[in-house]
């Protein structure tokens, strides 16, 4: 997989919606937004076979990605799988790439019997809950997170 496609559209998505991981008033820092091909690269490395990536092109041009994530664990004995990234370029949607790109990371994770995909969105970012929706996901979990400082993070 080309880790520099990757990294323009993961960019350009942390540019519409900030970075995943960090508060809200730190998820728009300027100097984190932008992923280059190498950092994509050595993040590809590290996923392992445990993260995928899906791709879509729309007239030989990147148009979107989706990354599933297939973890074991101890719920159960089939995989945990969850959509962790879905972007689709503003000038490509309402093409049917998002749901392309959902589909394919269900099919993928039925192929891991995982029993059902989960996917955590922004309780802001209305447009994506519309769109799991009339894909067919229900919202019935609650989510908590708990940011760490940088410094305790590498404690």
């Amino acid at each position: 997989m080309d880790a520099d496609a990757v990294a323009l559209l993961f960019s350009e998505f942390n540019a519409l919606l900030g970075v995943d991981g960090l508060p809200e008033e730190a998820s728009h820092d300027p100097g984190l937004i932008p992923v280059s091909g190498v950092q994509m690269a050595r993040r590809m490395r590290s996923m392992g076979g445990i993260e995928l990536v899906f791709i879509a092109e729309e007239g030989g041009d990147l148009a979107g990605l989706c990354c599933l994530r297939l973890i074991p664990y101890i719920g159960q004995d089939e995989p945990y799988a969850e959509v962790t990234q879905l972007y689709v370029r503003p000038q490509c949607q309402r093409n049917g790439i998002g749901a392309a790109l959902l589909q394919a990371a269900e099919k993928r994770a039925q192929a891991a019997d995982a029993t059902c995909v989960h996917i955590i969105t922004g309780g802001i970012n209305l447009n994506a809950q519309a769109f799991y929706a009339a894909q067919g996901y229900v919202s019935d979990d609650v989510v908590f997170d708990k940011y760490f400082s940088r410094e305790e993070a590498h404690a």
